[in-house]
């Protein structure tokens, strides 16, 4: 039994029933405000992150829990204190949500000691979800129970990596990664648990984001799952992500890959300043 089994349990309860209302909002549809320039809200994601963090919060009222849509100095706060603290993303996407694309997703993601442990993703458009928890596994999981272990592996042909990366923020580092292993090809997809589930379902090779637009709460479920699978995540420069700061940002993007993989695109980044 996995030392994390309530943990499980818990966060992907919560983020199928708010998957399950991400879905009925799209439906429906919503009104879109912007938090900023090319940063769109939405009923959809407001909705989901009160019911995921209600829920956490229940269940392990000790815990910190750092969320997208909650006050930005308290989600701070909670993560700077170290111990455990949950990240949750109610609707990774909402640019895709908003443009109806269907590539987005939840993610609630615990870490233990500013290190990702424990990660959910589900995608409200099938109710597909991804779980992972770092050195015990990875599975993918359908709506009616049926479990797959995922487990990543190195590309099959090293002349043909298949890289996935961003739609919306696309970065001229990534390009000249996918150069510089040989003319990888390069796959945009919404969400960046939708990408990192490329990764480990085999449905691609290698993830990198390059920048600071990501948050704490776009690392740290896919993070678990990534590594639970077997992969190597690291910051752009090679460093682990870390998660007990009170600086939300993830300031050197997110490289995720099998570990060769992984080590050659490090190697392609050190070329492409």
């Amino acid at each position: 039994m996995s030392a994390f089994t309530r943990e499980v349990t818990v966060a992907l309860g919560a983020a199928r029933r708010a998957a399950l209302r991400v879905r009925e909002l799209y439906a429906a549809g919503v009104t879109v405000a912007w938090k900023g320039v090319d940063d769109p809200v939405t009923t959809a994601d407001q909705e989901a992150n009160a019911l995921i963090v209600a829920e956490l919060r229940a269940a392990f009222p000790d815990d910190g829990v750092c969320a997208e849509e909650s006050d930005a100095a308290a989600s701070a706060a909670a993560a700077a204190r170290g111990g455990r603290c949950w990240f949750v993303d109610p609707l990774d996407g909402t640019r895709d949500f908003v443009d109806r694309t269907g590539e987005f997703c939840v993610m609630v993601g615990l870490a233990v000691q500013g290190r990702a442990t424990v990660g959910v993703v589900v995608a409200p458009q099938d109710g597909t979800a991804w779980i992972g928890v770092v050195g015990e596994g990875a599975r993918r999981e359908a709506p009616d129970g049926v479990r797959e272990a995922l487990r990543v592996g190195e590309p099959a042909d090293p002349a043909a990596v298949r890289m996935v990366g961003s739609r919306s923020h696309a970065h001229p580092r990534v390009a000249a990664v996918a150069r510089h292993l040989g003319g990888a090809s390069l796959r945009p997809v919404g969400s960046v648990g939708l990408k990192v589930a490329a990764v480990v379902d085999g449905a691609g090779d290698l993830y990198v984001h390059c920048g600071s637009g990501m948050k704490l709460w776009d690392g740290c479920a896919p993070e678990a799952i990534a590594r639970g699978a077997g992969a190597t995540v690291t910051d752009c420069s090679g460093h682990p992500l870390a998660y007990g700061t009170d600086r939300l940002a993830l300031p050197d993007g997110i490289v995720v890959g099998a570990p060769a993989v992984h080590a050659a695109a490090l190697a392609a980044l050190r070329l492409a300043p």
